[in-house]
């Protein structure tokens, strides 16, 4: 197989899901533009909205304040009323660029307030690929691709309040401005490694303190001082043990929906979350926000991609697949968004209400 050249398939997996294939050799040189673009057409790159597209769009839906129409065609609206000399149309545009500009400073001033994070609804460690071996060109190349598969993968925005206290996603986090002390600590007899995580942790002065496999303390943050090292093990544990679960949905058995579904049904499940989301208080506009990006994710993305290593002919090559999401897979994961926000499973009329108002047909 030529390094320039990717193939490409198309198959079917169980229930008649669509799954598309792209295979694409490590060996020599495969980091090049000509490579770049396949991917990034393969993962609908140049489909994907960026951060601030996804923010006015949010905006958009939550006040109902329509952007303004473009340069182009504020100048074709005005030639369809009268003649222009080309000083007018100039006018024209520098008027428009005047309101796009000035729509978009209301869209950054509205979500100034707004205390929120990007959250990715799969985990990317679950998405990308780390290359291990020795091609260099290959190395860069690989990275290249986990950049755009992370582009392109279902983000949104996600309340930050749950960070503040208990998620285990930000409890643990390597100090690096102590990084090249900390790399000569010995492993003195106090150890103790945890059976499931990759850190271990020692009692020093009187604190306990942890530590990654290559020596590296790791701090607890974003949660009270109060919470135990027992409680972030715990919680780090059962963040493992979802994350491997929602990658066998993924690659073993193809099934994007249950995997989008099970990052949802985790929020039901979380103590602290529904408590905060339904403690009698009106829902303020993070959680306004982070509905609605939700929804928006879902509503416009086509696909879940992934990238995995395999063997072609004793190559060393790349796959990245992607899986097809339909219609019954939207319309599960707004249901599994419902039941984490009411903390109850919804009625099939609140389903359907929900879907069509971000214009999915539930029938």
């Amino acid at each position: 197989m030529s390094a320039a050249m990717p193939l490409s398939s198309k198959t079917n997996h169980h229930a008649e899901r669509e799954i598309h294939t792209c295979v694409i050799s490590l060996a020599g040189n495969p980091d090049t533009n000509e490579q770049i673009k396949k991917v990034e057409h393969f993962c609908g790159l140049y489909n994907a909205m960026n951060q601030e597209e996804k923010k006015r769009a949010i905006y958009q839906h939550l006040t109902g304040h329509l952007p303004p129409v473009s340069v182009n065609e504020a100048k074709a609206l005005a030639l369809s009323e009268r003649p222009l000399t080309g000083r007018a149309l100039g006018e024209v545009a520098q008027r428009q660029n005047g309101e796009i500009a000035a729509y978009r400073a209301a869209v950054n001033a509205w979500f100034a307030d707004c205390d929120n994070n990007w959250e990715h609804i799969i985990p990317q460690e679950t998405l990308v690929l780390h290359y291990r071996w020795q091609n260099e060109h290959a190395a860069r190349f690989v990275a290249k691709v986990n950049g755009v598969v992370t582009h392109t993968a279902l983000t949104y925005f996600e309340n930050q309040r749950r960070h503040q206290r208990h998620t285990g996603t930000r409890w643990l986090i390597i100090d690096k401005k102590n990084h090249r002390h900390a790399l000569t600590l010995p492993v003195t007899a106090n150890v103790h490694f945890h059976d499931s995580l990759n850190f271990y942790y020692q009692h020093q002065d009187g604190n306990e303190r942890i530590y990654n496999f290559m020596g590296q303390p790791l701090m607890k943050v974003n949660c009270s001082p109060e919470t135990s090292l027992a409680a972030i093990l715990s919680h780090e544990v059962d963040r493992k043990e979802y994350e491997k679960l929602q990658s066998t949905l993924l690659r073993e058995q193809g099934d994007a929906g249950s995997a989008i579904a099970l990052n949802q049904r985790c929020y039901a499940a979380d103590a602290l979350w529904q408590q905060e989301r339904l403690n009698g208080q009106v829902i303020n506009k993070s959680d306004a926000v982070a509905d609605v990006s939700f929804y928006h994710a879902i509503v416009i993305s086509d696909s879940v991609t992934y990238i995995s290593d395999t063997s072609v002919e004793g190559e060393e090559s790349l796959t990245i697949t992607k899986i097809i999401l339909t219609r019954e897979d939207k319309i599960s994961a707004f249901a599994a968004r419902l039941t984490a926000t009411l903390g109850r499973d919804p009625t099939q009329d609140e389903v359907e209400e929900r879907v069509a108002r971000f214009g999915i047909d539930s029938r």
